[in-house]
């Protein structure tokens, strides 16, 4: 009986301790713009830096860093910049080192930064192109799928249209070169592979590995006889973009920490990422990428913890905060990603939409919500002025939410974009993570109507590589319900150049595709895959390309524009 009396009375203490643990809790750090612009010396100035004997890596010429290894008789280079322009510029730089052609190029992931100027990089050298096989893939969804609204997150995210007075920088690079001045080119990979790879180019010995982090198809080079290792973007000194708010698919952030693993046993001596400078000696190596993987860890394990206590997202991203022996490493600062947004989507990506709360399940509709809110003020004028109230008052994250209904009751209401704008200027000032400051600074813009958007055009040579699958599909979400919902036809597409066909069928508010002909079409469209290619991207008029001959259509002309015009522009 004592026994389990002393055994009683042991549990209780555990019990008690326990309890007394979980009332501890993390304060967030607080950082402000100035701790912004001093971060900008990461990378600022625009330097090559040889971080060992034959391997240099290019910093501040863009929004990511380029790398030149020096092989026998060719070099390498891993990540090839944003735009023609910006690689130009570093690819002189590397010429003034070694002008031995280019014998590879590797992309450590399909991101833009790392993938647009392949063209200027590789020149005449007519390199193999590395990468995973699954980066084709997300080259096609970029361009293709969610071009237009990516476009638009993006030019907003990373400030592209803002001046050098407001903007800061990107938290992991100056500047990403996007605007209407520059160009862009796409070389495909040549070679790719699902798990490793290793392959000797010019006397190097590099080895390939797949580690999946902030995309899917991210790898890391190894370099085995002198221990460098290439992270790609699974590191840079901010805290990691676990989430994205320009829009991502969900990035699996339990992989990417078994990623960093990978790397961390492999015991590094020089590591240099993709993004913000090298980093060197085993020790310092191995601290940082240990902080690194347990800071995505934690987030990870205490929003799947306090998440299964029924914790919504937005009390999820309250309550999950960095202890502070990593909230105060420099390499998780929130210059890039942040917190509260990764759990966020580590909830959505277990979850779902839904938080859980009846009252969201079937929510008003938003302009009634406003109408009510409005309502609730004493009155649309009432609510007007209580917005008023709470911008003098500087409250405006609240005055941008009340501002956000009055928009939905008076969209062509002059006064209200002058609040909308002064909340977005007011908040962004005051943010030192670059990725929301750029955000509420271009949406200001953009509400003022001053907002310049990059929408990433692609160049001829890049729409020639696209491949029929992805162009078919994107039309297929391009397709306008309203005016399709009575419509019922087929056209098959038949490509002489290449052998194929492909069929549309658009039947109420639907577009089927497939890649093979349908049976009884009512339209035949015959003509090469390039110039249809060109066709869908308006770079080539249809009715021109019909006139030339490189066209023709059975079914009737007439009936082939009202087929294609079921589609938007974008």
């Amino acid at each position: 009986m004592k026994f389990h009396f002393n055994l009683l009375l042991c549990l209780l203490f555990l019990f008690s301790c326990q309890t007394k643990k979980e009332n501890i809790t993390f304060e967030k750090p607080i950082s402000s713009v100035d701790d912004l612009k001093k971060h900008s010396e990461e990378f600022i100035t625009p330097e090559i830096i040889e971080v060992v004997k034959g391997v240099h890596v290019a910093i501040g010429f863009g929004l990511a860093n380029s790398i030149l290894i020096e092989g026998k008789n060719g070099n390498i280079i891993v990540d090839c910049m944003e735009s023609n322009e910006s690689a130009a510029k570093v690819k002189a730089e590397f010429d003034k080192i070694s002008n031995k052609p280019i014998k590879a190029l590797i992309y450590t992931h399909n991101h833009a930064d790392h993938i647009f100027g392949a063209g200027t990089m590789a020149g005449e050298d007519n390199p193999e192109i590395y990468s995973h096989e699954l980066t084709n893939y997300y080259i096609d969804r970029l361009l293709n799928v969610v071009r237009p609204i990516i476009s638009q997150r993006s030019t907003r995210m990373f400030g592209t249209s803002l001046d050098n007075d407001t903007h800061v920088n990107c938290g992991i690079g100056p500047r990403l070169d996007a605007n209407e001045n520059t160009t862009r080119s796409l070389l495909r990979p040549t070679i790719t592979f699902k798990d490793e790879l290793e392959v000797e180019i010019e006397g190097i010995k590099v080895k390939m590995v797949h580690a999946p982090g902030e995309t899917n198809d991210q790898l890391f080079v190894w370099i085995a006889d002198r221990k460098i290792l290439l992270p790609g973007d699974n590191i840079y000194k901010a805290f990691p973009n676990l989430y994205t708010i320009r829009g991502t698919s969900y990035r699996d952030v339990k992989m990417w920490s078994t990623s960093l693993d990978k790397m961390r046993f492999l015991k590094p001596e020089v590591l240099i990422p993709s993004h913000t400078r090298p980093i060197k000696g085993v020790n310092n190596i191995q601290g940082v990428l240990q902080d690194y993987r347990d800071a995505i860890q934690f987030v990870h394990d205490q929003t799947i913890r306090n998440m299964n206590k029924g914790l919504t997202p937005d009390e999820l991203a309250e309550k999950v905060i960095l202890p502070e022996h990593l909230s105060s490493s420099p390499y998780l600062q929130e210059f890039y990603g942040r917190v509260d947004w990764s759990v966020k989507s580590i909830f959505n990506g277990y979850l779902g939409w839904f938080d859980g709360n009846s009252a969201q399940l079937l929510p008003l509709p938003v302009k009634e919500k406003a109408e009510k809110m409005a309502a609730l003020a004493g009155g649309k004028k009432q609510l007007l002025e209580n917005t008023i109230m709470a911008v003098e008052k500087k409250e405006y994250q609240w005055a941008l939410e009340l501002a956000d209904y009055l928009k939905r009751l008076s969209p062509d209401n002059i006064k209200i974009d002058e609040l909308r704008s002064a909340c977005l200027i007011g908040l962004g000032e005051k943010q030192s993570n670059p990725n929301a400051r750029n955000y509420y600074l271009s949406q200001a813009l953009e509400t003022k109507g001053e907002l310049t958007r990059i929408d990433g055009e692609r160049s001829l040579n890049m729409i020639h590589q696209i491949p029929l699958e992805a162009m078919f599909n994107s039309m297929s979400v391009r397709l306008i319900p309203e005016k399709s919902m009575d419509f019922d036809k087929k056209a098959v597409f038949n490509f002489t150049d290449i052998g194929e066909k492909w069929s549309i069928h658009i039947r109420r508010g639907i577009a089927e595709i497939q890649p093979f002909a349908l049976d009884n079409p009512d339209l035949t469209v015959s003509t090469t895959a390039i110039i249809w290619r060109e066709i869908v991207a308006k770079i080539r008029n249809a009715k021109l390309a019909m006139v030339k001959g490189d066209l023709s259509i059975e079914g009737g002309i007439s009936d082939f524009g009202e087929f294609m015009g079921m589609f938007s522009e974008e």
